[in-house]
């Protein structure tokens, strides 16, 4: 249920969310770049725009999300030690932008989407500010932020703080090409042509993280989410 972004500013701010933060492929991340917004997956569709496809759109054109822009209120790479699965570009935002969304509202999921097969929408989704001031977990992964009834769109410009940028230590097997180098070109020309001004850096990684075991483990999958072009 659609809950008032000051209020969902309110209730994440008070559990000490600063920042939100939005993980997709290099390819997909350039695209929001050159638009200065983060666009939700029907909208990169529809516009014929390139996107690496996600194991969830299926799920997602079914439960009515596709259409819609998530967010999450905690760095899953950091806390989980492993890659996020949506990929290897992280946008870190200031959490100002939740108050600041044109939406007017903001959505919280209680839930992944390829898990509400069968349940009810108060199973779903926050149903009040007095719900979520409760029962907000900072740090949850499953409660995420989901901005509806924008056209598809979130512009960040003005709460971009950062991109982080995992080096997965991998090199193309054709051409020798380093990933990460390959990676941040691709994002650093599409931040020049969308007239963007925000710093790329490499994420350090805590202690544990199998986040390059992973990249290495499954080659094929990194390619995608490292590659910028179709």
């Amino acid at each position: 249920m659609m809950i008032s972004s000051k209020a969902v500013y309110a209730a994440f701010k008070d559990k000490g969310v600063e920042h939100i933060y939005h993980a997709n492929s290099v390819i997909t991340s350039c695209q929001f770049l050159r638009k200065g917004a983060l666009l939700s997956r029907g909208i990169v569709a529809r516009n014929g725009m390139h996107q690496t496809p996600q194991t969830s759109d299926t799920i997602d054109k079914e439960q009515s999300v596709w259409f819609d822009v998530f967010a999450d209120s905690v760095d899953i790479h950091d806390r989980a030690r492993r890659p996020n699965i949506y990929g290897p570009v992280l946008f870190v935002m200031k959490s100002e932008i939740i108050k600041e969304a044109y939406t007017g509202g903001v959505w919280v999921t209680k839930s992944n989407p390829t898990e509400w097969t069968g349940k009810k929408h108060d199973q779903k989704w926050f149903s009040s500010a007095k719900e979520l001031k409760s029962d907000l977990k900072k740090g949850e992964f499953q409660q995420m932020l989901v901005f509806r009834h924008c056209g598809g769109e979130l512009p960040f410009t003005k709460y971009l703080r950062e991109i982080l940028l995992d080096d997965p230590k991998l090199h193309s097997t054709k051409s020798n090409v380093n990933y990460y180098s390959m990676a941040f070109g691709a994002l650093r020309l599409a931040v020049t042509e969308g007239g963007l001004s925000v710093p790329i850096n490499k994420r350090k990684c805590r202690n544990g993280c199998k986040c390059k075991q992973e990249y290495a483990r499954d080659t094929d999958h990194t390619t995608k989410m490292y590659f910028p072009k179709a």
